[in-house]
């Protein structure tokens, strides 16, 4: 963990992990950018919108055995409403990611693609793709606002912008994100959760609870 101040205002910011690359001053709401600890301001995010999340940054869980901490959210807004994204730092080195809307939740992890990643115009709710040795079928196709950030994140997220996102389905819950935001789509592999599975501590009370 390294701490530095902000150069916005001042207040001390914390990096938990060594691979995070953008934090949010709690402050002022900078968005800083590390180049090794020496600060760019970028701008500040916008307020989080009250969803009613019971999770926060600092929260800690458990998945398939091994802990992790809560240690940034992106909050994003799609046709019917809210999605929360927190980033997750594994205590075996591993990032990943925790969806999270109205109660469901869906644990992800990037991955490279084991061959190039249809267009988002050549795909249908329906279609049927092969991916790292799964078998998926297109669920949703629909396009997500970056409404704003929150604690540490491993890329400088795109506020304020839109991009296409592709849900796909396999057997057993597990799913596959095609994420179209960047010239080079993104591939998340993961499953829908119980929450009691992820063994959450550190929860916080919602605002009029």
């Amino acid at each position: 963990m390294r701490e530095a101040a902000c150069p916005s205002c001042g207040a001390p910011v914390t990096f938990r992990s060594s691979v995070s690359l953008l934090s949010v001053c709690p402050n002022c709401k900078s968005q800083l950018f590390r180049k090794d600890l020496d600060f760019e301001a970028l701008g500040k995010a916008a307020a989080l919108i009250e969803d009613g999340s019971v999770i926060q940054v600092g929260t800690e869980g458990r998945w398939q055995g091994v802990p992790f901490t809560a240690a940034g959210r992106l909050q994003m807004r799609f046709d019917d409403g809210l999605w929360n994204e927190w980033f997750l730092l594994f205590d075996n080195q591993d990032q990943g990611w925790l969806g999270e809307a109205q109660g469901t939740y869906a644990v992800s992890f990037r991955r490279e693609p084991d061959k190039p990643l249809p267009a988002f115009s050549e795909l249908a709710v329906g279609k049927r793709l092969a991916l790292m040795g799964q078998r998926f079928e297109v669920a949703d196709l629909r396009t997500a606002s970056y409404l704003s950030a929150q604690g540490e994140l491993p890329f400088r997220p795109p506020l304020g912008e839109k991009a296409p996102l592709a849900d796909l389905a396999a057997e057993g819950g597990g799913f596959a994100t095609l994420d179209y935001s960047e010239e080079k789509p993104l591939l998340f592999l993961g499953r829908y959760v119980k929450a009691e599975e992820l063994a959450l501590t550190n929860l916080r009370m919602p605002e009029g609870w």
